[in-house]
């Protein structure tokens, strides 16, 4: 077997090579690359301590990332390498980290403490794939399977049975029955984890291509991430939107109450504009007659996500699938969708001496309504005009 590796990590972990220690390509990266995906980016392991891998490269930048766990940046032709020294793993008391670890000099040992088999395979050209537990076997099955006994797994390291999950979505795979019954039965255990954590996995986890698959078999899993009822129904139905996070989880929650929404976009951490995204689509109202003028206006409130926001409503019987083509036509007329895109502004009212103060705003807003029912009359002196008969009202 030749895997290949990028010439800048071979050259990283040949230097390690002649100083007398082992360097293996190893976790991730190694699977991808067994895969056929092209990796994002590669992580080796070494019997060398980290203070000697800091040694062998005085010509490059190298960032003491995490030296306590043995690990050591090396940037290499502008890519910033993980090398970790060998080690196992001390006693787990928070559910996510080990107490202490202690560095070894034997790769087996190492790779015994990883989360899954498909994860836990190491690739050097010395002694080619180090496979102890049947990755490679588990990659040709499409299995994921957690190493040894899952509930010990996840037992020391709870966010793993959120990576169960999300690399069964992410990889379209079956979870190993004993290794799906360990995750559904511990999956209280997640209450230990930052919820920064779970949210980011969680969001990967609906980004991916079979989510659906994933949001099936969670079990009272997912009822420890969001804090709302999802029917059954449409945890299948993610697949058939575009792979965004936030569309995805608005369908789940479309229709939940607002308090439910906020709950959940608290819960998963989620960033302002995530919050913003989500609240409109999951609060999206069906479209009773799809003419320009209500498409407008459907694209005024949710802007580009419009589309996916029509598809939802679809989805969930509450819409035409029509609505999402008439969207996207009129979407390529650039209408006018906001008080920015009028031929007049608020200077313009007050300069004219049409409006002043708060009613700047309020005619303002009044004129868009007219220009999104109208879009021909969107001229400076048409607007000018109407804003003169509407403040005269």
């Amino acid at each position: 077997m030749n895997i290949k590796i990028p010439d800048h990590v071979r050259g990283l972990m040949d230097r390690i090579e002649a100083a007398g220690h082992e360097a293996f390509a190893v976790g991730g990266s190694l699977r991808d690359a067994l895969l056929g995906i092209p990796p994002h980016d590669w992580d080796v392991t070494t019997s060398a301590l980290p203070e000697t891998v800091a040694s062998l490269f005085p010509d490059k930048h190298v960032i003491p990332t995490g030296l306590q766990h043995g690990t050591v940046t090396v940037v290499a032709d502008g890519d910033p390498v993980e090398i970790t020294t060998y080690r196992v793993d001390g006693e787990y008391t928070d559910s996510r980290r080990p107490d202490e670890v202690r560095f070894t000099t034997s790769i087996e040992d190492d790779l015994s403490r990883r989360d899954f088999t498909v994860n836990a395979m190491a690739y050097s050209d010395k002694r080619g794939l180090v496979d102890l537990f049947g990755g490679r076997d588990d990659l040709e099955k499409k299995i994921i399977r957690a190493v040894g006994d899952p509930e010990k797994r996840f037992t020391e390291d709870a966010l793993r049975i959120m990576r169960a999950f999300r690399f069964s979505a992410q990889l379209d795979f079956e979870i190993e029955n004993n290794t799906l019954a360990a995750a559904i039965k511990l999956g209280g255990r997640l209450k230990n984890i930052a919820r920064e954590r779970i949210g980011s996995e969680f969001m990967r986890l609906l980004s991916s291509v079979a989510a659906g698959r994933a949001l099936t078999t969670m079990g009272g899993v997912l009822g420890e991430i969001i804090p709302w009822e999802i029917p059954a129904e449409r945890l299948t139905l993610v697949d058939k939107l575009p792979r965004d996070s936030e569309a995805r989880l608005a369908l789940l929650l479309h229709g939940a109450p607002r308090e439910a929404i906020l709950d959940t976009a608290h819960a998963l951490r989620l960033s302002n504009e995530q919050k913003k995204r989500l609240a409109a689509m999951s609060q999206s109202s069906p479209v009773r007659e799809i003419t320009p003028p209500a498409c407008r206006r459907f694209l005024r409130t949710l802007g580009e996500d419009a589309p996916s926001a029509a598809r939802i409503l679809a989805l969930l019987g509450l819409g035409e699938r029509e609505l999402e083509d008439a969207l996207i036509e009129e979407s390529a007329k650039s209408p006018c969708l906001s008080v920015g895109a009028l031929a007049i502004n608020g200077t313009d009212l007050i300069t004219e001496g049409i409006a002043s103060g708060r009613a700047v705003g309020e005619l303002l807003s009044s004129l868009l309504d007219s220009v999104i029912d109208a879009p021909s009359i969107n001229e400076r002196d048409t607007l000018l005009e109407l804003a003169r008969d509407l403040a005269s009202h």
